[in-house]
């Protein structure tokens, strides 16, 4: 069984590619390319990148979308999967500056529009701890740790 998240990134400038993502990240964090798939895999997570239809369109925007899929192995490398896949949406976020929001089974886990980071805290995906964090003055070290980086 696999959990599937879901980073949708809105592209307003029509210049982001699925494919340079996926290469990106692939030389970012040593992932391996499925030859016949092309999706990347790393320990207990699988990543494919493709554009979203406008009729999907989360942000109800008719600017395009690019959809970063995770498939989270449920009982194999559990922890590194999820670990693996936070350092990439940390890493997606800090390259792109667009509007994200990030979901499991289209619950939004947070969204960033216009620059604001809001967390779903009714999510069951943050600990009491991660949620502590965003009361706090903002230090990105410790947005890190507490995402088990």
């Amino acid at each position: 069984m696999a959990l599937d998240y879901y980073l949708v990134i809105q592209d307003i400038n029509n210049e982001i590619e699925p494919a340079i993502v996926l290469e990106s990240l692939s030389q970012a964090f040593s992932l391996q390319k499925n030859q016949i798939s092309a999706f990347l895999i790393g320990v207990g997570v699988t990543i494919n990148a493709f554009k979203e239809d406008d009729e999907d369109s989360l942000f109800g925007s008719p600017y395009p979308e690019i959809c970063v899929a995770f498939r989270i192995d449920k009982f194999e490398h559990y922890e590194s999967g999820i670990n693996t896949m936070l350092k990439i949406v940390i890493w997606l976020m800090s390259y792109f500056n667009g509007n994200m929001i990030f979901l499991l089974n289209e619950q939004k886990i947070f969204q960033r529009m216009s620059s604001q980071l809001s967390l779903n805290n009714d999510s069951e995906f943050w600990s009491p701890a991660e949620l502590s964090v965003p009361s706090q003055s903002f230090q990105p070290t410790r947005v890190a740790t507490s995402v088990r980086l």
